[in-house]
């Protein structure tokens, strides 16, 4: 299956379709980067998927993004062995079976760009394969790995889950200066499997985009919370494929920018049977001069009788120079359908601004309390799994208010 991000066409019409620039760079790889990388990663049928991958690559430049100010890409010197992302309960791309070949073979996606997409498909320096057993109970699977202009970090993620089978995964990638993630993420849900993913990526001067692609069986459940704070250039691009019924899908983005910070997110919820559920919930936070694209679609096919879609997206502005652009999207191809979007821009509300300096705060620290409350669920969420990840995030959280406010106020 190839998954297009956007579907141009509908009966005999066609829409334009806009063509992104590309910028060749000197700095791309080659052949030479992929045989360094051939003496970690020795699954012969992987090797010959990136060499096949890479007929394409090379054809390509990387994206100018007018929306992000992304001028092109040049990658950091390649790291072939960099394998920090391996956890001691997930397989190595080495134990990659037919199973997990076909994924990556089968679940085809542009990404946020597909130079990006491919350049993990190439050259990735890290990643995993989680695969269940049928009937297997929940299992928490936890990686962590910090990247700087050293360590850039190409991750390629797959996820095969068994029928009946529940499994947890937490992603948690921390900046240590400016380096770049480039990572993709594949997963198959068969009948009534569960997963829940937690992206925690916490950048500085970075660039990043994380590619993901999920295709949900039926009466399968998936919930993804996706949170991003910071970053150069941060740019999620998540896509769910529901093609089978009763599949139930839960997206929660958080998102927390500073400075001159820019976050371009995209999610997308396919259905294309009946009695299939799809909901995306955002909350952000923007400080400064920073800025956030927020694009969600829920694009619902014939043949998708009573599809349940809806979207909201909750932002709070903390600045007269930050900016939102928001496009919430609904695409409706089917008459008996439950489907609605909303979105909302503001500042912090003056009455519970008064409500709590009632009760002893200070203006400054009253600001702070309710910024923080948008990010208290997540925390919670995550705390009920890893305890450490959650007070991480939630001290990088903290950290960035701290600096946002003062008692001088």
């Amino acid at each position: 299956m190839y998954e297009k991000a956007l579907i141009l066409n509908h009966n005999d019409f066609y829409a334009t379709e806009w063509i992104v620039p590309e910028v060749k760079s000197d700095k791309d790889y080659g052949i030479i980067e992929i045989e360094e990388s051939k003496k970690y990663f020795t699954n012969e049928k992987l090797n010959r998927f990136r060499l096949n991958r890479f007929e394409e690559y090379k054809k390509m430049g990387f994206p100018k993004w007018k929306r992000s100010k992304l001028n092109g890409f040049d990658p950091i010197k390649f790291v072939p062995d960099f394998n920090s992302l391996i956890s001691d309960n997930l397989r190595s791309l080495n134990d990659l079976d037919n199973e997990g070949i076909s994924i990556l073979e089968d679940m085809d996606f542009d990404g946020s760009h597909r130079k990006f997409l491919l350049m993990t498909d190439v050259f990735f320096n890290t990643g995993f394969y989680l695969k269940t057993e049928r009937n297997q109970e929940n299992e928490i699977y936890s990686i962590e790995a910090g990247i700087d202009e050293r360590n850039p970090i190409y991750d390629l993620g797959i996820i095969n889950l068994a029928e009946n089978s529940k499994a947890t995964l937490i992603r948690f990638v921390h900046s240590n200066g400016n380096g770049s993630k480039i990572s993709s993420l594949r997963g198959k849900l068969k009948e009534n499997s569960e997963l829940t993913v937690i992206n925690i990526n916490l950048f500085e001067k970075d660039i990043s985009t994380d590619n993901i692609f999920f295709d949900v069986g039926k009466e399968a459940k998936l919930t993804v919370y996706d949170i991003n704070i910071g970053g150069k250039v941060t740019a999620p691009h998540v896509v769910i494929r529901m093609a089978e019924e009763k599949g139930n899908v839960n997206i929660y983005p958080y998102y927390l920018t500073q400075d001159e910070e820019i976050i371009d997110m995209f999610y997308l919820i396919r259905y294309y049977s009946p009695e299939t559920f799809g909901h995306i919930l955002g909350h952000g936070v923007l400080m400064d001069e920073s800025r956030v694209i927020f694009r969600g679609n829920l694009d619902i096919k014939k043949g998708s009788k009573n599809a349940d879609a809806s979207e909201q997206d909750f932002n709070l502005i903390l600045s007269e120079k930050a900016k939102v652009m928001a496009y919430p999207s609904l695409y409706v191809d089917e008459n008996e359908v439950n489907a609605g979007h909303a979105a909302s821009i503001g500042s912090i509300d003056e009455d519970k601004l008064y409500y709590m300096m009632a009760r002893g705060y200070s203006k400054s620290a009253a600001k702070k309390e309710i910024a923080l409350g948008i990010f208290e669920p997540a925390v919670s969420i995550i705390k009920e799994y890893n305890s450490k990840i959650a007070g991480d995030l939630y001290d990088v959280i903290q950290k960035r208010f701290d600096r946002k406010f003062s008692d001088s106020e």
